[in-house]
């Protein structure tokens, strides 16, 4: 059996045997780093959930958060909606501190009350962001919806 010479090899051809070549490399590497993810604080995180539920005929809109954050610390959890109301802009905001973090999932609800226009059942605008102590600072900005209850 003859076997072709490097030079006749074609380029994606090697592009697919290093990429085989690499992958047994590092997955012969990674069991020995495994133990560093435990020793590493966990990530923060943050995400609006939809629907948000209309308040008192729309003076405010209580809206729940998922957040995680490193177990034993603290963090501050901050929302603003924003939603088209005819030719106007209805909008508010709220903030919360999360005092015992668990380092997993945590709901934290917060009443946003409107600034200048009711809020409508229908679809808004949602920022969320969550600060606190390492590793610093996320957010999630997604449309929302808000029903009536």
């Amino acid at each position: 059996m003859k076997l072709p010479s490097i030079r006749a090899i074609r380029p994606a051809k090697a592009a697919a045997v290093l990429a085989v070549v690499a992958g047994a490399i590092f997955a012969s590497v990674l069991p020995s780093s495994a133990d560093v993810s435990a020793q590493s604080p966990s990530q923060s995180g943050i995400r609006v959930q939809s629907p948000a539920e209309r308040l008192a005929r729309g003076a405010a809109v209580r809206v729940e958060t998922t957040v995680v954050c490193a177990p034993g610390s603290y963090a501050y959890v901050n929302v603003r909606l924003t939603q088209r109301v005819g030719p106007g802009i209805a909008s508010g905001g709220a903030s919360t501190q999360v005092s015992n973090c668990t380092g997993s999932l945590q709901s934290v609800f917060l009443s946003v009350h409107a600034e200048e226009h009711p809020f409508r059942a229908g679809t808004a605008f949602a920022s969320a962001y969550l600060s606190g102590p390492y590793p610093g600072s996320v957010t999630d900005d997604r449309e929302i919806a808000i029903v009536n209850p």
